[in-house]
């Protein structure tokens, strides 16, 4: 008989050693990892809902001025997209290191058991008296099963530390790739910025192009976009072409927008400047009312 080709018997027995603690607890952890695995997915799919990100965007409307009511609610996402995605990330990667080095000295301990224990009681099995079949089998099957039982166990531990690195990849590139570590700070300073009136200010022509849009972040499709962007252009910005977010809720419209393909002498006498106030990171239009002249 072959050392690999296992009887009903030995392949019961193996089934049976495999139930033992060791192995259960490695069980354990691998059921454990998957609740952690799809807890946090969930977590951060509930968190990019349009359902929840319109609410909490919106969640501070009104209290000053638009602007700084969309930077209050995008402040309150930034910080639990912060919080999830580094908790995330710090404890996948603990757990990464743990059941690696858990997999690893079980592989090892497993092939240590093989080499002197497990091929040298088989080699002897296999010169007993054929005339006791069962015995052999049983033999042969309680052997293979000690030394299997830390290869089950390192496998098992192996399935945990490639999901831990599936979010460990995740969440670190929600806060490197995003830039969800330093979004709140740019926020909270924008905030700071209108709370002390000391805005960027610009007198400038307003293109005709713009597009539905929202502040920096992970977005899925569907999300709500709260704001306009649109194209500037001014000795102020040193004629060159900055994008500013409008918030919708200023109902801002362009009456007579810059005409590229014009000069900027033919855009003075027809062209309407506006004299806008924006925050420094987000470019955050606070207020856009026409230039007086």
């Amino acid at each position: 008989m072959g050392c690999f080709h296992l009887s009903k018997e030995e392949r019961e027995y193996i089934r049976q050693v495999n139930h033992t603690p060791g192995i259960q607890k490695a069980g354990r952890h691998m059921l454990a990892t998957f609740l952690f695995v799809f807890g946090a997915l969930f977590l951060m799919i509930a968190l990019l809902s349009p359902q929840f990100t319109g609410w909490l965007w919106q969640s501070a409307a009104g209290e000053t001025s638009p602007a700084c009511g969309l930077l209050t609610g995008y402040l309150r996402w930034y910080w639990l997209l912060l919080i999830c995605s580094a908790g995330s990330f710090g404890a996948s990667a603990v757990l990464l290191a743990v059941y690696l080095t858990r997999a690893i000295q079980n592989l090892v301990r497993g092939r240590r058991v093989w080499r002197d224990e497990v091929m040298p009681r088989l080699a002897e099995i296999d010169s007993w008296d054929r005339a006791n079949l069962k015995e052999v089998e049983y033999s042969r099957g309680q052997v293979m099963a000690y030394g299997s039982r830390y290869h089950s166990a390192a496998l098992s531990y192996f399935v945990c530390a490639a999901l831990c690195f599936l979010i460990v990849l995740g969440s670190g590139g929600m806060l490197m790739c995003e830039r969800v570590s330093i979004l709140p700070f740019q926020a909270r300073a924008d905030l700071a910025q209108i709370e002390a009136g000391a805005l960027e200010t610009a007198e400038v022509w307003v293109s005709p192009q713009s597009r539905p849009g929202g502040l920096p972040g992970p977005y899925g499709s569907g999300q709500p976009r709260l704001v306009t962007r649109r194209l500037i252009l001014g000795e102020d910005t040193g004629y060159e072409w900055v994008v500013v977010r409008v918030p919708n809720a200023l109902n801002f419209s362009p009456d007579r927008p810059l005409v590229e393909g014009q000069t900027i002498l033919w855009n003075l006498e027809h062209a309407q400047r506006y004299q806008v106030s924006y925050t420094t990171n987000f470019h955050m239009v606070v207020d856009i009312t026409p230039a007086g002249g």
